[in-house]
């Protein structure tokens, strides 16, 4: 058997790490207790710290037994740069079911996000139209900008055939509208800490015929 250390604590920026176990196209969470044919618990320990509370388990994981882990980026979630459920199911080593199952109960922000993507390609190729995916990024503006309404203003992006998409804020960018071309869809906003506001990170699935 192959031994597995968890710790169960609050870690920097109010996230908590989850834990899965996977055998073959099976998963089960852990949540403190043996799993039968999965692991059994051969040592713990609880450390009494306010909200850094934790346990600390040392797990025997039965031949087979994979662990998956998961813990968000400082500033995001799990999987913010994932464009696919196939793309989830190839890092996890899962069926696209199985995967899915495990994002939309632990991750529903991506899990969304994804199923709006799934939603549009399939419209998309039943018409033969392909899509590219286009990052509209900016932020830390000078304090001159700021007063010149910087993040008020439209913001643009090219494809790889120089198309400019245009992007506003809706009424801010946690809720940002295309504005050009038609038919496009943003599919994720992210922000991400800095000066001046930070950073902007706008994903556009763009068609193109």
């Amino acid at each position: 058997m192959t031994a597995y250390t968890f710790n169960d604590g609050r870690i920097s920026v109010g996230r908590f790490p989850r834990l899965y176990l996977a055998k073959g196209n099976e998963s089960t969470k852990f949540t403190g207790s043996d799993l039968p044919g999965f692991c059994v618990i051969t040592a713990n320990k609880y450390t009494k710290n306010g909200k850094w509370s934790n346990t600390v388990y040392n797990l025997e994981l039965a031949p087979g037994v994979r662990t998956l882990y998961f813990v968000s980026p400082m500033h995001g979630t799990w999987g913010d740069t994932m464009q696919s459920w196939g793309e989830v199911s190839e890092n996890l080593g899962l069926l696209v079911e199985v995967a899915k199952s495990i994002i939309q109960e632990e991750f529903p922000r991506t899990a969304e996000r994804l199923n709006r993507v799934e939603k549009f390609s399939i419209e998309l190729e039943e018409k033969n139209i392909t899509t590219e995916t286009v990052v509209v990024s900016f932020g830390s503006p000078t304090n001159r900008a700021i007063k010149e309404g910087y993040w008020e203003q439209p913001k643009s992006g090219r494809t790889t055939d120089d198309q400019e998409v245009v992007v506003r804020p809706n009424p801010d960018w946690n809720n940002p509208e295309v504005v050009s071309p038609n038919g496009c869809k943003i599919i994720n906003s992210k922000h991400t800490s800095g000066m001046h506001g930070g950073y902007w990170s706008i994903e556009v699935l763009v068609p193109i015929s």
